[in-house]
């Protein structure tokens, strides 16, 4: 068949994928300049580094990494580390109750992509036919040159187009990405977070294959904290979220040379749908995206592999 999959995160990768593997003719639609979707790293090209600091300023202000649960996914994360496009992470991760942290078992294998995330994707996407900074704007002139799509995208979006997803909404998360002239004084390099506006936080630094020399670092804001923020000022919400972060140091942050902020407004599903991709009814469209299983990216990518499956 020939199928046009609309989005080129992990879902829509994973479904062009295999649907190629199977023999169809796949042509894959996404909007942003390159491959990734919320698997992303931002490069700060353009900052005056201070004195001392030298090198490459990135951000993974997305997915912060992935783990291994499903055999399927197992065989996919064998190739990526063959390839050398992942690499255990093996930072130390804590989880902050309100009064102080603990560690979490170390028994978890946590992988990230090198060196950044979004090489996950950009590996994912070779041999695909892609076109980048390509809006679709309904469905039907796909379904005019396609036998099927798939739309791998947030229900929101999907709903914009043409497709509605009844019950599901997806909720925001504004992130952080700060820079420091100093190493920020804590004993680990991630936490999750309870009772703060933050969820998560991470010494970006920490991954393998980042700059260990500049002490950068990612903030996640809490579900309801963004979502009762949805419509803040930048500026405002960075400020405060900072702050919240300062908290979680007594020893006190160092000065910031760099720190931005992100809206990601469709982040993530709760709960999810529970089924591995969505069929529309009565069309010859079907829905995928970590919004059906949860929100890891194994999760996105056995979303992506079930939605192709539905048209072997």
């Amino acid at each position: 068949m020939k199928i046009g999959v609309v989005g080129a995160g992990i879902a829509g990768l994973a479904a062009a994928r295999a649907l190629v593997r199977g023999g169809h003719s796949v042509r894959v639609f996404e909007r942003a300049p390159g491959p990734g979707g919320r698997c992303a790293t931002r490069v700060m090209r353009a900052i005056e580094l201070p004195r001392g600091l030298s090198g490459e300023v990135a951000f993974d202000h997305g997915a912060q990494y992935f783990t291994v649960r499903d055999d399927r996914f197992s065989e996919v994360a064998a190739e990526l580390s063959r390839d050398k496009v992942i690499a255990r992470w093996n930072g130390r991760i804590v989880s902050f109750d309100g009064e102080g942290w603990e560690p979490l078992a170390t028994e978890t294998a946590r992988y990230t992509g090198t060196p950044g995330m979004n090489a996950i994707a950009a590996w994912m996407a070779r041999d695909i036919d892609i076109s980048f900074n390509t809006r679709i704007e309904s469905t039907d002139a796909l379904l005019k040159e396609f036998d099927h799509v798939i739309l791998a995208m947030p229900p929101e979006q999907a709903a914009a187009i043409g497709v509605a997803v009844p019950g599901v909404t997806a909720k925001p998360c504004w992130t952080v990405m700060a820079a420091f002239e100093e190493r920020v004084p804590s004993r680990f390099d991630a936490a999750f977070v309870n009772g703060s506006a933050l969820s998560w936080i991470a010494r970006n630094a920490s991954k393998p294959k980042r700059n260990w020399t500049i002490d950068t670092w990612v903030l996640h804001a809490s579900t309801a904290w963004s979502e009762a923020h949805l419509g803040d000022q930048p500026e405002d919400v960075g400020a405060f979220l900072m702050e919240a972060f300062g908290d979680l140091i007594p020893a006190g942050l160092p000065k910031a040379f760099f720190a931005t902020v992100h809206r990601w407004r469709y982040a993530t599903v709760d709960p999810p749908l529970a089924i591995g991709a969505w069929p529309s009814p009565d069309t010859r469209v079907t829905l995928c995206g970590d919004w059906c299983l949860g929100a890891r990216i194994e999760d996105a990518w056995l979303s992506g592999v079930a939605a192709a499956e539905r048209l072997r």
